[in-house]
């Protein structure tokens, strides 16, 4: 395993300079993780890149990794941050002005040209070919000057070439990240038409977008507001089109609205939350899991949903095709529940791994009627049988009905017998997702009769699921992906063997646990809370769940 830190200012191309590591990395067929720290003003902060890779045998990315191997800064603050992390004290380098930087790893790079400088360093260091580094750097950035800069940097970082440099393994990887996941997952779930709205950490899937799908005979549209964008989205799936919208906090607010239409007039509709610090305009570039109240009970009055949340970036990819067949089936929002860091994460490898999960489920439309000709009076709402009632799109002779946030009747007619419709029609919508048929609302890692249960989703899955791995026998993982719905029962089944369980989240709220709470009523229940923005390390969370279990808290944690 081998981990690199990159230091910089805000503009400095640090980001750039990490996407070009990354690809070179990808080249070679090594599995590895990147990490992003960027500041919300695009002037003037800080921004980290950190990366993360895999011995040559390992198909899986790693976790963010406490030790780094060596980190390359621009500032004091690079060395503060990334000193107290590094194996070893001497592997850092900077410019001649930065304090505790050794002499021989000293250099003079400008302001505007210290990524290149840098990216020689790292690649030196790593191993990799001076030529193949050489040809992506000149094809991203002018030759001269940047070119030197480079030379430079590899032939520093030559004199601390590491043991094991990295070789080509002729392994065919991919690098996505949790919103690209998403982007490919509904593609091949048959969505071709995207309306949305730039905020981060979703301004992704939108960019995807307005790239993949014309291509394909679709279409994007950057609309005016979040509100467009959720109506328009209605619109399109209205017309019997799959679409889908994503936002993040604030937009999420702006969206309420038409989640509570897509309710009443039961128009299918998969919403993305991609969660940041809140509240208000919050922490925008800084990761949470803290809309999950909201998530629940977003919304006047009250009506049915279906509350998701993808546990990793190939999750990503299944998730949102499920949440696509179980929208058209219950015709109710279903929601999906990300947080920035899975949203932003980039993963890379085998493509196989990503395929399988793009083939992973077929597209089912419920009781959609694309094609055939209704007889007799359709009754756009009636349910018969207990079974989600026939939705029709525009164009299906005897099928037209109007789609109404009125109350209405089984015909969709507006001003019904109030008294009447609402213990029949409001009751059958309010209880149409009491209980969904999904064959996956959590996933089982290490031992399944652990006396130690450690439950969390999104971001946490990875550290989860890491620290099972490396900790023996008394613990079991839990990632938790259906939260509404709750699948009581299920879960209670797989904590029967465990006494105490631990609910990691990125919260101070504990939204996770007292959502689950029906299903922790016999065991001791602690929280495991982090809510500065920043994501733990695979050290700290070790040492957080070691300190809990022990008996102790920490600031973080209660």
């Amino acid at each position: 395993m081998k981990s690199i830190a990159l230091f910089g200012l805000t503009g400095q191309g640090i980001e750039t300079a990490g996407e070009i590591l990354s690809k070179l990395i990808e080249s070679l067929g090594y599995t590895h993780r990147n990490w992003r720290d960027f500041s919300t003003i695009i002037r003037g902060g800080n921004t980290s890149f950190e990366i993360y890779i895999s011995d040559q045998y390992e198909s899986d990315s790693p976790p963010r990794l406490e030790t780094i191997d060596m980190a390359v800064v621009w500032t004091d603050e690079g060395v503060n941050r990334y000193l107290p992390r590094l194996k070893d004290h001497s592997m850092i380098f900077g410019p001649e002005n930065v304090k505790d930087i050794p002499v021989a790893h000293q250099g003079k790079p400008p302001k505007l040209g210290f990524n290149v400088w840098a990216l020689g360093i790292i690649t030196g260091y790593l191993g990799i070919s001076f030529e193949k580094v050489k040809v992506e750097i000149e094809h991203k950035f002018k030759k001269g000057k940047n070119t030197e800069l480079f030379e430079a940097g590899y032939q520093l970082g030559l004199t601390v070439a590491c043991e094991n440099p990295l070789q080509d393994l002729s392994v065919e990887n991919a690098t996505i990240s949790g919103n690209d996941a998403l982007c490919l997952g509904a593609i091949a779930g048959d969505v071709r038409y995207y309306y949305g709205y730039p905020i981060t950490p979703a301004s992704e899937i939108l960019e995807n977008f307005s790239k993949w799908l014309p291509p394909l005979g679709g279409a994007v549209f950057q609309v005016e507001d979040e509100i467009a964008a959720i109506h328009a989205a209605l619109g399109c799936s209205y017309a019997g089109k799959r679409t889908f919208v994503a936002t993040s906090g604030p937009g999420l607010a702006l969206m309420t609205e038409g989640l509570g239409y897509a309710a009443a007039t039961e128009i299918p509709l998969v919403l993305v939350d991609n969660q940041r610090g809140g509240p208000s305009t919050g922490m925008p570039t800084k990761t949470e899991q803290s809309d999950l109240f909201h998530l629940m009970n977003a919304g006047h009055g009250e009506f049915a949903r279906i509350l998701l949340t993808p546990t990793s970036v190939l999750d990503c990819i299944v998730t949102i095709q499920e949440a696509l067949n179980l929208s058209e089936y219950y015709q109710c929002p279903v929601i999906i529940a990300l947080d920035l860091d899975l949203a932003l994460r980039r993963i890379s490898i085998p493509w196989a791994k990503i395929e399988n999960a793009i083939r992973s489920i077929e597209i089912d439309r419920g009781p959609t009627i694309l094609n055939e000709t209704m007889t007799g009076t359709y009754k756009r709402y009636e349910s018969v049988g207990g079974l989600p009632p026939q939705r029709t799109v525009p164009g299906v002779k005897g099928g037209a009905y109007v789609a109404s946030g009125d109350e209405h009747d089984e015909r969709g007619f507006m001003e019904p017998d109030f008294k009447q419709v609402r213990g029949s029609l409001h009751i059958r919508r309010l209880n149409k997702a009491n209980s969904i048929h999904y064959k996956r609302p959590f996933s089982r890692v290490g031992n399944q009769e652990a006396p130690i249960t450690i439950i969390g989703t999104g971001a946490m899955g990875e550290l989860i699921e890491n620290f099972v791995m490396e900790n023996g026998a008394i613990y079991q993982g839990l990632l938790v992906r259906q939260l509404a719905p709750l699948p009581k029962q299920e879960l209670q089944e797989a904590l029967k063997h465990s006494k105490r369980v631990v609910v990691a989240e990125y919260n101070a709220k504990a939204q996770i646990r007292t959502i689950l709470e029906a299903a922790l009523t016999d065991k001791e229940v602690h929280s495991l809370l982090r809510f500065d923005g920043e994501h733990f390390t695979d050290q700290e969370f070790e040492q957080e769940i070691a300190a809990i279990l022990d008996g102790f808290t920490s600031n973080l944690t209660n």
